[in-house]
């Protein structure tokens, strides 16, 4: 006679638990790879696919889910989000930031120096809401002063691949800045 043990959060049987999470995974590991490899490299989606669905199984062990297949979506949205802040954080700490109040016009007018400002935020805000390769391509070119080729070579990617990023970076900044 075997011995079942209930879990008390989750009212079920271990057993049963795991049975659920071990179908969940079966289901949406290939979706959820394909949405995360869509954003990031390979290797990467997979790493973030494994940190989604241990996540899951923490939060499973803790509380009842609902409804397992939104909130592990939003688990890996989480996870891009998180390390979309990352790696830009340590672009931002690689390069010298650009302060507007230092680089106004030589007549000190707030008015232009708080334009400038604002126009900074709204263009680093639009970088920010690219895809991750999309925008690894923006700043490689326009901060660093990366030829194509270079990033191309740099990313694994032709040339034409780099252009396609260059305007799709470049049709993006200038809607979110309100140029035609």
């Amino acid at each position: 006679m075997t011995l079942k043990t209930i879990d008390p959060v989750l009212g079920e049987t271990q057993t049963d638990a795991r049975r659920k999470l071990d179908a969940l995974f079966r289901r949406q590991a290939p979706a959820l790879l394909r949405f995360l490899s869509r954003r990031t490299s390979p290797e990467e989606a997979q790493d973030l696919a494994q940190e989604a669905f241990l996540r899951l199984t923490h939060a499973a062990g803790k509380q009842a889910l609902q409804k397992p297949e939104a909130y592990l979506g939003r688990i890996a949205r989480n996870l891009l989000r998180d390390r979309a802040k990352s790696v830009s954080g340590r672009r931002e700490r690689s390069h010298a930031v650009l302060e507007p109040e230092a680089h106004a016009t030589s007549d000190g007018d707030p008015h232009l120096a708080l334009e400038a400002r604002q126009l900074l935020e709204r263009h680093e805000a639009a970088v920010l809401k690219l895809k991750p390769k999309t925008r690894e391509v923006y700043l490689r070119h326009r901060v660093d002063g990366q030829s194509y080729a270079q990033i191309g070579a740099a990313l694994g990617i032709g040339v034409s691949a780099v252009e396609k990023h260059m305007m799709k970076a470049i049709a993006a900044v200038d809607r979110s800045l309100g140029r035609p």
